[in-house]
C-alpha cells in the first residue's frame, strides 16, 4: 500500500506552534520568551506561505484536509500575533501558563487550514480546551468563570459533533467540499445537521440566544485571558462558522444554514446591543457589543437565505471574514490598552475617567479601538468592516442591511460614552505597564486603517 505523501511545508506554521509549546512547558523564567520567539517564528512561516502559492496536504483523491491557501496563511499569522500579544500583557506567568496559550494558538493555526469536519473540529477544541483552566484566576468569581465556561463548551461541542454526524450521514463525506451532495440527501437530515453545527459553532462565538456564558466569562477572568477570548477565540468561532458555510453549505443546504444564520444575526445584534446599553463596567460594555458584533459578521453569511445570496456565496463569506479580522483587531487593541491601566479587572466605566491626562499612550490605542468599534472615522479599520458588510448586503438582503445599520446607530450611544469618559471624565488611573505592547497594538490598527487592502485581499475568497 502506497504512503500517502505529506507536504510538510503546508505544515510548517503548525510544526512551529506545536514545538513552541512543548519547549515552553519546561522552559521555566524563559517560558515567555520561547513563547514570543516560537509564535513569532510560526507567523513569519505563517506569511511565507502566504505569498508563494497554494499548497495542500493529507489528500483523498482530490480533497484535502489541510490547505494552506492565502487566507488560511493570513489567519495563521494573526492568531500567532494575537497570541504573542496576550502573553505580553500577562505580565510574569508560569511555563504552564505559556504552554497553554501556545496549544490554543496551534488549535487556532489548524483551524484556519482545516477543510474536513473532523480536523475542523478538533482544532476548535485545541483552541478552546486550554482556555478552561486559563479563565479560572484563584478565588470563587474566577472558579464560577471557569464552570461556566467549562458547561457552555461541552455543550456547544457535543451540538456541533452530533451536527457533524448527521451532515456525514446526509452526504456521506466529512470534507466540507463533499458537502455539496447535501442538495441531493434527505432534506430533514441535512436541515438538522445544518441547525445543530451551527448552533454549536454558534457558542463558540457567542451568538445570541446562544451567549449568556460570555459576559460573565470576560468580566470575571483575567484581563489578558479576557483579551485573548475577545479576539483569537472568537476568531476562531467565526473562522469555524465561515469554512463551513463557505467550503461546504452553501451549495448543497444554503438555504437552511441561511436561515439558522440569519436568526442568529439578528437576535445577536438585538440582544448585545440592549445589554451593552445597561453596562457601566467596561468589560461588560466590550462583551455584551461583541455580542452584537457577532451578529453583524453573521448578517452577510445570513443572506444566503434569499436567492441573491447564494448567487455570490463567496461574496458573504469574503465580507463575514474581513469583518471579523478587523473586530478581533480592534477588540485585541482595546483590551491591550485597558490591561495596560488596571491591574485586576477593567473596573467601571467611570474609573476611566482622565485616563487622557494620566496615561496618553494606552489612552490614544483605546480610543482608536472604541471609535473603530463604533464605525467611526479616523478608526477607519471599523468603517471599512461595516463598509465591507454593508456593501455586499445591500445587493443581496436589504433588510439585513437595515438591521446592521440600526445596530451600528444604537451603538454609537455606549462607544461614545465611554470615549467622553476617556476624554473628558475625573479620574486617578495612573497605572501604565506593557507599553510596547500597546504600542505594538496601535502600530495593527493604524495598518489596517491607513492600508485596509492588508486585510481585504487575504481575506478574499472569490479568487
Amino acid at each position: 500500500m502506497a504512503a500517502q505523501t505529506i507536504d510538510h511545508a503546508a505544515l510548517l506554521p503548525l510544526y512551529l506552534a506545536a514545538a513552541t509549546a512543548a519547549v515552553a512547558l519546561f522552559a521555566g523564567r524563559a517560558a515567555r520568551a520561547v513563547l514570543t520567539a516560537g509564535l513569532s517564528a510560526s507567523g513569519a512561516a505563517a506569511l511565507w506561505l502566504l505569498a508563494g502559492p497554494t499548497r495542500a496536504t493529507f489528500a483523498v483523491g482530490e480533497r484535502h484536509s489541510f490547505v494552506a491557501d492565502d487566507a488560511a496563511m493570513g489567519l495563521a499569522a494573526l492568531f500567532a500575533g494575537l497570541t504573542v500579544l496576550v502573553a505580553a500583557v500577562s505580565g510574569r506567568r508560569s511555563a504552564e501558563y505559556c504552554f497553554l496559550l501556545a496549544v490554543s494558538a496551534a488549535g487556532g493555526i489548524t483551524l484556519a487550514a482545516g477543510r474536513d469536519l473532523i480536523t475542523l473540529l478538533v482544532a476548535v477544541e485545541t483552541l478552546t480546551v486550554p482556555l478552561y483552566v486559563l479563565v479560572a484566576k484563584p478565588g470563587r468569581t474566577g472558579a464560577e468563570a471557569g464552570v461556566t465556561f467549562l458547561i457552555a463548551s461541552i455543550a456547544s461541542s457535543a451540538t456541533a459533533l452530533m451536527g457533524a454526524a448527521l451532515l456525514y450521514a446526509a452526504s456521506g463525506s466529512v470534507h466540507l467540499a463533499g458537502l455539496g451532495a447535501l442538495a441531493d440527501g434527505h432534506p430533514g437530515l441535512a436541515a438538522a445537521g445544518t441547525a445543530l453545527l451551527l448552533g454549536g459553532l454558534g457558542f463558540k462565538l457567542a451568538a445570541a440566544p446562544l451567549h449568556a456564558w460570555a459576559p460573565l466569562v470576560l468580566e470575571r477572568a483575567p484581563l489578558p485571558i479576557a483579551a485573548y477570548l475577545a479576539s483569537a477565540s472568537k476568531l476562531g468561532g467565526a473562522v469555524a462558522v465561515i469554512w463551513v458555510v463557505h467550503f461546504g453549505l452553501a451549495e448543497g443546504a444554503g438555504a437552511a444554514a441561511g436561515i439558522v444564520l440569519a436568526v442568529l444575526a439578528v437576535a445577536s445584534i438585538a440582544v448585545g446591543n440592549l445589554g451593552a446599553l445597561a453596562q457601566r463596567r467596561t468589560v461588560g460594555l466590550l462583551a455584551w457589543s461583541g455580542i452584537a458584533h457577532a451578529g453583524y459578521l453573521l448578517a452577510p453569511l445570513g443572506a444566503l437565505s434569499a436567492a441573491a445570496g447564494r448567487d455570490d456565496a463567496a461574496g458573504a463569506a469574503s465580507a463575514a471574514l474581513a469583518y471579523a479580522v478587523f473586530f478581533v483587531l480592534l477588540e485585541a487593541g482595546a483590551f491591550a490598552s485597558l490591561t495596560a491601566v488596571r491591574e485586576r479587572d477593567g473596573g467601571a466605566i467611570a474609573d476611566l475617567g482622565g485616563l487622557w491626562r494620566t496615561a496618553p499612550g494606552a489612552a490614544t490605542v483605546f480610543l482608536i479601538a472604541v471609535i473603530g468599534l463604533a464605525g467611526l472615522p479616523p478608526a477607519l479599520a471599523g468603517t471599512f468592516a461595516k463598509v465591507a458588510v454593508l456593501e455586499w448586503l445591500a445587493s443581496a438582503a436589504v433588510w439585513l442591511a437595515v438591521v446592521v445599520v440600526a445596530g451600528a446607530v444604537v451603538g454609537l450611544a455606549y462607544y461614545l460614552r465611554l470615549a467622553r469618559t476617556v476624554l473628558l471624565g475625573r479620574g486617578a488611573v495612573s497605572r501604565r505597564r506593557f507599553g510596547l505592547a500597546v504600542l505594538a497594538a496601535g502600530a495593527a490598527l493604524a495598518a489596517v486603517s491607513l492600508a485596509p487592502q492588508l486585510v481585504l485581499e487575504f481575506t478574499s475568497l472569490s479568487r
